[in-house]
């Protein structure tokens, strides 16, 4: 009983690891796609089709490298603290860029 108890306890840290990687991860790599998909069309020649595909394709990139970060980062509260700013970050950006473009 006790080494099932022991083991569910060095468990959690991982799970919290792993819940903070997918989803932290892919909220930072979905706003960044949004911020560039928005900036793009604005600070080039491109199509807003074509730059919402490009940050797209760029967004599993980011996506990937956040994953295979967040277990190779030593610290769980700076991963997590990490990925909440630069969501906050990239999706307030991506906001505040769609408000500017609209005049608002």
């Amino acid at each position: 009983m006790g080494l099932k108890r022991v083991a569910s306890i060095k468990a959690i840290p991982i799970v919290l690891r792993l819940v903070a990687a997918i989803g932290g991860g892919y909220a930072v790599a979905a706003g960044l796609a949004a911020l560039a998909a928005v900036a793009l069309p604005q600070a080039t020649a491109m199509p807003r089709s074509e730059a919402v595909v490009l940050a797209s394709m760029l967004a599993f990139l980011v996506y990937l490298t956040l994953l295979i970060w967040a277990f190779a980062e030593p610290r769980l509260a700076r991963l997590c603290l990490i990925l909440v700013a630069a969501g906050i970050a990239s999706w307030g950006g991506a906001w505040g860029l769609v408000r500017l473009a609209a005049g608002s």
